[in-house]
């Protein structure tokens, strides 16, 4: 999941997307890989990173921790360590971790940015499923265009999710007919539409809580919204065909 605004709040947005998921089944894994959201957000300032098992200072276990919400957490590499190129044996066998560490469970969701080369940090993240969260300001969908624009230039056209934030469902659907027109229009890119997240104050309340919506304020708005995403991501799940992989997002 990659945000086209700056101000979004990528890690509560996975946290309660990650519990939404659990309660229908899954057994999820969050992973930090992203240069704008900050790891203390998740609570694993310390934990070793992916990168580290990679380079063999680190046991594959020893960089998986168990949060308070029941879902698992991970980071692909320490905060001082984005933008890095990494290439050559290492790149292998960061992905080669990834992959080992993934299939443990139904779903791993993947808070991430693009790297200097306008893609994903490894190549399992790049084959996986991308949504990009995007609110209705302008600039907001400018930027996601441009996202999507960089992705297709490394990767060739592919398909790409939208989640449309502090808005109604019409007001989301609105602005996600203008991103796919121009899409569609110019690069013959299809979007797919996963849902809205509304300005919803039991967010915030929840968040001050320690807690997710869904767990806080399981019939506010907020806590609808997501259930209904994390069944579009499951559906996704459930028809992956490669049953011993877990669904990238």
């Amino acid at each position: 999941i990659i945000s086209a605004s700056p101000i979004q709040d990528q890690p509560r947005m996975l946290s309660n997307l990650a519990v939404s998921m659990i309660g229908q089944g899954a057994e999820v894994l969050i992973v930090h890989a992203s240069a704008q959201s900050h790891q203390s957000s998740y609570g694993i300032d310390e934990l070793p990173a992916l990168l580290d098992v990679a380079h063999g200072e680190s046991a594959l276990q020893a960089a998986i921790a168990d949060s308070n919400h029941g879902y698992a957490l991970s980071k692909l590499m320490h905060t001082h360590q984005h933008g890095m190129d990494i290439e050559g044996d290492i790149s292998h066998e960061l992905n080669r971790t990834f992959n080992d560490m993934s299939r443990q469970y139904d779903v791993v969701l993947v808070d991430a940015t693009l790297d200097n080369n306008h893609l994903l940090p490894i190549q399992t993240l790049n084959e996986g499923e991308i949504l990009i969260q995007l609110t209705r300001q302008p600039e907001c969908i400018k930027q996601a265009y441009t996202l999507i624009k960089q992705i297709c230039m490394q990767l060739g056209r592919r398909s790409f999710g939208i989640i449309v934030g502090d808005a109604t469902e019409a007001e989301a659907q609105l602005a996600f007919q203008n991103i796919s027109q121009v899409a569609r229009r110019f690069m013959q890119i299809e979007l797919e539409f996963f849902g809205a997240i509304p300005a919803d104050e039991h967010l915030s309340r929840a968040a001050k809580l320690g807690r997710t919506v869904i767990d806080a304020f399981p019939l506010a708005t907020a806590s609808t919204a997501f259930k209904q995403i994390a069944h579009r991501l499951d559906y996704k799940r459930d028809y992956n065909p490669n049953t011993n992989q877990a669904s990238f997002i």
